[in-house]
């Protein structure tokens, strides 16, 4: 069966997958602006999984109108992939995606992430081992990695053609080096190399890194030969980015802020009110006194007060 990602629509916008960041509020609140090509989860670790799944009960949680939705595992031992992938092929996703990208220290001191650039040994008993339990499954969810260029030196060519040496159906690679982080120039050219490689193997390929907007993927597509690309940072407090050069209103970001603080304080628990926090620092912006807005929005402890706080912010302003 042919899988989602060769019946989207070219170019795939997709929202890129970060961790403390792509939850389920985030995401609904990303499908009720402007929703993208494809959505991710945030992070996984299947070792955390393979010990106390419970933890990850809101992390998987997801609904239809975010389909298609792609869940984002990682770690670095190959059994526990197959048992985690066993389990969570039940719960209906899309997608899987490993993450050989990740730069956080935590995961690449592990072996997990973006130290998995380059070990050809482990990543391929993880990518089998991942395979392995999606036929064992009998649910046919496509298999997809996302990746980088290398870790500290450049290994494009070598690193994709090894990926594409198994069944997956999509590979994402973030244009910069490991140790560059997020920073750096993205190298868009080597982007290019990875497309070729994955589009002799038919595999469906995506750019990311430093896009700032719906044109800019369209040009990024177009000029480099893939199928698409992921936002990621350019996301952040600004859901409006999926659409066609847009500029909110500031009643627009000042609603959404509620709304967003509204869908937090719906789905967790009240001690886990302060995760809409990072987002309620990166909504104001571009209008006057937006930064006063911040610091006041930074010290809301619950959705009463970050309505209040919005209240008097228009009253004074």
């Amino acid at each position: 069966m042919e899988s989602f990602w060769k019946r989207l629509k070219k170019p795939i916008i997709g929202l890129g997958p970060m961790d403390g960041v792509t939850d389920e509020p985030m995401r609904q609140i990303q499908c009720s602006i402007s929703k993208p090509s494809v959505l991710y989860t945030e992070f996984v670790s299947v070792e955390g999984f393979a010990r106390n799944p419970d933890v990850f009960k809101k992390t998987l949680f997801f609904q239809e109108n975010e389909r298609p939705i792609v869940v984002q595992l990682f770690g670095y031992t190959p059994e526990l992939f197959y048992e985690v992938i066993l389990k969570i092929s039940e719960m209906k996703f899309d997608g899987i995606d490993i993450n050989m990208g990740c730069p956080a220290k935590s995961i690449l001191k592990k072996g997990g992430g973006g130290a998995l650039i380059g070990n050809y040994n482990l990543a391929a008993k993880i990518i089998e081992k991942s395979l392995e339990a999606i036929v064992k499954s009998k649910k046919q969810i496509p298999l997809s990695v996302k990746t980088r260029v290398g870790k500290d030196k450049v290994i494009t060519s070598e690193w994709i053609s090894f990926l594409c040496t198994f069944p997956v159906s999509e590979i994402t690679v973030h244009g910069r080096l490991l140790k560059d982080g997020n920073s750096s120039e993205v190298n868009w050219e080597e982007i290019k190399v990875a497309g070729e490689i994955a589009h002799n193997k038919k595999i469906v390929c995506l750019g990311n890194g430093g896009v700032k907007s719906v044109l800019e993927v369209r040009q990024k597509a177009s000029d480099f030969g893939l199928d698409g690309v992921l936002i990621g940072q350019a996301a952040l407090g600004n859901p409006w980015v999926f659409k066609d050069s847009y500029v909110p209103t500031r009643e627009e970001i000042l609603q959404t802020v509620i709304e967003h603080s509204r869908l937090v304080s719906d789905f967790y628990p009240p001690e886990r009110f302060a995760t809409v926090l990072k987002h309620l620092g990166w909504y104001p912006k571009g209008f006057p006194n937006c930064i006063k807005l911040k610091v006041e929005l930074l010290k809301c402890k619950n959705l009463n007060q970050v309505i209040e706080t919005v209240k008097k912010f228009k009253e004074d302003y």
